[in-house]
């Protein structure tokens, strides 16, 4: 991607050079740019059809044979040097010249993948990209200042062209300006007309920033130009013109600076902007609406986060693409890749891993979280509980107790345990080969409408996983937590098996749920609640739903319980079905997780069957455990929401008691 944009910057100055000067031999070196740049990216031919295309134009606009002839020696030139160029460069082509018909042909009808994109919230790929993929992600990801001065050039170049048309299409300045808005509209439109295969963001047309930035010059050449003082006007209007370029180049200046500031910024993550046309304040808002790194560059910060952390120690790492840990091991120092151990998990158990997608599981074991924007795009986990944060490690502990108090779902190599929307994997004794092997697991929902668009036709969710990215180890112990999808499920088929040999499988289970309803004891505390609410024994709540949030909920905090009730009536299933965010604020921020404090509140969003159960007479009432801080809780955020959309209500909580609610 990047090695073309280069490419075809080279090849536009190539053009333009070849156009001032007129020659053959300027022609032919712009022709064989035109050749390289093919060979690297068939768009390519573009500039090679627009240099044809002016050459034809100059052609009908010759007023002599002589330089009919001169046009149609150069644009010879130009042809032959592309053609012998390509095939030199292109050992592909020399057993077969006409393969570069089927190159043609792919491009026009895009390259059939299954690679799939974040966009807007939702999960897409080729050929349902909506029309408006790729200019949202230009206008998304590219400083507004370019956009707004590029917009400017284009009219500009325009306007110029209707205003003299003959003019424009023969001087070569203004023609090459027209060229660059062809370049960047023809191409945009013809991805969008044809639905050409797009793969994460818009980095196939990354070529389309040279044109861009060079019609943004051209916008603010023309704006310096317009605040010139035209001839015989007062003097007063010439400083006034003075004064308005002054501020132009202020302005341009300014801009220039505040992309250097943010390249500062960002880094080494650059290739991660976003402008502030998309939220990018909203904590881990954005990474749900865009993939924001997609080449798994990040991984280097987690193997130097380890490597400073564990000075002298040999460590040995997992992560969900060994071919990211070996390229970013490879570049760094000879000491450092000697203490790195990349631990293939069919063969060796890791220590650490290194996700590039944060799981939003409760109680993930997060050593470390990089964020961009307030958004993660790297965490770097541990499985031996002794590394983690006591507060994450205590949270295991008892994860352990609770589920070997019950009685599994299911009992084999691993029993299987499950509570609300958290499937516990529990082994003890526990020895590292014993976790080795990748986690099988497949969720078969109550109907297939509620899986994603791509796992319909099989009829089952696959969530496989290895130990280490969702495991711990402790006292002889292995204990896995991962949550599962919030659709209803009928059934869970869970499993090990060795990547490359599928008919290897231990632990066979399969699990047939019943309908999700609270078990008699917690039922008893959902009507309990709502009893003691119905009847005034509760108290006023602590935030009370107004008529115009007609969807939210009554909220009332039990400090010495360390619970939060959420209570609605009457409640309808349709005002259960979105999203609930609790963010909790300690007094003393450094009580917070390791991952947590950059942000400064444990995030504890859940679905309301996670905690919460629809009574019979129509009153809704969740029951939500807070954490136990030692300096207790400053305050409480919370609401329903919709990804990408505002909050459908949301409320807070002060000082323990007594808040405000919207």
């Amino acid at each position: 991607d990047l090695p073309f944009l280069a490419m075809f910057m080279i090849a536009l100055y190539l053009l333009e050079r070849a156009f001032r000067r007129n020659s053959a031999a300027a022609f032919a070196l712009c022709g064989a740019g035109v050749g390289v740049l093919v060979n690297l990216r068939l768009m390519g031919v573009t500039l090679f059809a627009a240099g044809l295309g002016l050459r034809a134009l100059d052609l009908l606009q010759a007023r002599s044979p002589a330089e009919r002839r001169r046009v149609l020696a150069t644009a010879g030139a130009f042809a032959l040097a592309a053609a012998a160029a390509l095939y030199a460069v292109s050992p592909y082509l020399w057993r077969d010249p006409s393969a570069v018909v089927d190159g043609f042909a792919a491009l026009a009808g895009g390259y059939p993948s299954a690679i799939r994109s974040l966009f807007r919230g939702e999960i897409v790929r080729w050929p349902s990209l909506p029309p408006h993929y790729l200019p949202t992600w230009m206008t998304i990801t590219t400083p507004p200042a370019t956009l707004l001065l590029c917009l400017v050039g284009a009219a500009a170049a325009l306007g110029r062209c209707a205003a003299r048309p003959r003019e424009a299409l023969r001087h070569s300045a203004e023609r090459f300006t027209l060229l660059l808005a062809a370049c960047l509209a023809l191409p945009a439109a013809a991805v969008v007309a044809l639905r050409s295969n797009l793969y994460d963001g818009w980095r196939h047309m990354y070529f389309l920033y040279a044109p861009t930035c060079l019609l943004a010059v051209y916008g603010l050449r023309a704006l310096l130009a317009g605040a010139r003082r035209p001839a015989g006007r007062p003097r007063f209007r010439l400083r006034r013109s003075v004064h308005l370029r002054r501020a132009l180049c202020v302005l341009a200046a300014a801009a220039l600076a505040g992309m250097a500031v943010e390249i500062v910024r960002l880094h080494p993550h650059q290739q991660g902007y976003f402008n502030f046309l998309v939220d990018r304040r909203t904590p881990e808002h954005l990474r749900t609406q865009y993939r924001m790194l997609f080449w798994g560059t990040e991984t280097r910060a987690g193997l130097e986060y380890l490597l400073a952390r564990y000075p002298g120690a040999t460590l040995h790492v997992d992560g969900g693409n060994h071919r990211y840990l070996w390229r970013n091991r490879l570049i760094l120092p000879a000491a450092a890749r000697r203490r790195i151990v990349i631990a293939d998990t069919a063969e060796r158990s890791p220590q650490f891993f290194i996700a590039r997608r944060i799981p939003g599981d409760p109680g993930v074991p997060i050593l470390h979280v990089r964020r961009i924007y307030r958004n993660a795009v790297l965490a770097v986990t541990a499985v031996d509980l002794a590394l983690l944060d006591e507060a994450v490690a205590a949270g295991y502990r008892a994860a352990y107790h609770a589920a070997a108090a019950g009685e599994p779902l299911a009992r084999s190599d691993f029993d299987l345990y499950l509570d609300g929307r958290t499937l516990t994997y529990l082994k003890e004794p526990c020895r590292p080969e014993d976790i080795v092997l990748r986690f099988l697991l497949r969720v078969v929902p109550a109907a297939v409408e509620d899986l994603p668009v791509i796992d319909r036709e099989r009829g089952w969710q696959a969530l496989d996983f290895p130990f280490s990215r969702y495991g711990v180890r402790f006292d002889g112990r292995c204990l896995i937590r991962r949550r599962l999808p919030d659709y209803p499920i009928r059934a869970l088929e869970a499993g090990r098996w060795l990547p490359g040999s599928p008919n290897l499988r231990l632990l066979e289970a399969v699990i047939d749920l019943p309908p999700a309803q609270p078990p008699a004891p917690t039922a008893s505390r959902y009507r309990s609640a709502h009893a003691a609410i119905a009847s005034g024994g509760r108290g006023e709540p602590d935030v009370r739903a107004t008529p115009a949030g007609d969807a939210a909920f009554d909220l009332y905090l039990d400090a010495a319980r360390a619970e939060l009730t959420y209570h609605k009536e009457p409640c309808a299933p349709e005002d259960l079905r979105e999203r609930f965010y609790l963010h909790v604020f300690p007094a003393d921020a450094g009580e917070l997780a390791a991952g947590e404090r950059q942000a400064g509140f444990s995030n504890r969003s859940f679905f309301f069957g996670d905690h919460g159960v629809l009574l019979p007479g129509g009153a809704c009432v969740a029951l939500v455990p807070l954490p136990a801080y030692q300096r207790g809780i400053a305050r409480l955020r919370t609401g329903q929401f919709v990804i990408g959309q505002a909050p459908l209500w949301n409320a807070e909580i002060t000082g323990g008691a007594g808040g405000a609610g919207e």
